[in-house]
């Protein structure tokens, strides 16, 4: 009988959260998941049972590790055009920070090899909503405060910032050029008074 190969589950799902950041889910296989995360055979399917387990689990890890700290940044001021930019501060680190892989795992994995699968799909989609949410909630906060004006309603101006952010997410895939990123995303930010 093999021994077991003991590992550090948060060590293992950042290493398999990366990974799946930089290749995607399909183009992830359980034996570059092994090598990566450093398991046997046997400790992967004792711990994870399979792929699609271990990449929710990075999805959920992803969650907790880097869109905290960005909803953090945003959440520490009242003022949603300073939260905003906090916010934004937050993405473009990651993506001056050449270790990191661009994008977002969220957003990078809303694609059809994902999405065919109801549990993934259902994953993304409520993160998805949860996300407009709280945007949405960030708004009416400023609005209520009157550090915020704006023409449209708290959900509408979320939407669209989601959506920009998602945006900003995948073009970051392909193309780099950050302070062009970071004038666009000024200029996007003052059309809406932000």
């Amino acid at each position: 009988m093999g021994r077991i190969k003991e590992f550090d589950e948060s060590v293992a799902l950042r290493r398999a959260m990366r990974l799946f950041w930089r290749q995607g889910y399909s183009n992830t296989t359980l034996k570059q998941l092994l090598s990566e995360m450093d398991m046997l055979n046997g400790s992967f399917y004792h711990c994870f049972k399979d792929k699609k387990t271990i990449f929710l689990k990075s999805l959920v890890y992803y969650n907790q590790e880097i869109t905290q700290v960005r909803q953090e940044a945003l959440v520490c001021h009242d003022d949603f055009s300073v939260g905003i930019r906090a916010l934004f501060a937050e993405i473009f680190k990651t993506l001056e920070y050449k270790d990191e892989p661009n994008g977002c795992l969220i957003v990078n994995s809303m694609v059809n090899e994902v999405l065919c699968e109801e549990e993934l799909k259902t994953f993304l989609y409520d993160n998805f909503k949860q996300f407009v949410q709280f945007m949405t909630d960030r708004v009416q906060h400023s609005i209520d405060l009157k550090h915020t004006s704006t023409l449209l309603s708290a959900k509408q101006l979320a939407f669209i910032l989601v959506t920009y952010i998602q945006g900003l997410s995948h073009i970051s895939n392909i193309y780099i050029d950050v302070e062009q990123l970071k004038n666009q995303t000024n200029d996007f930010l003052h059309a809406f008074n932000l």
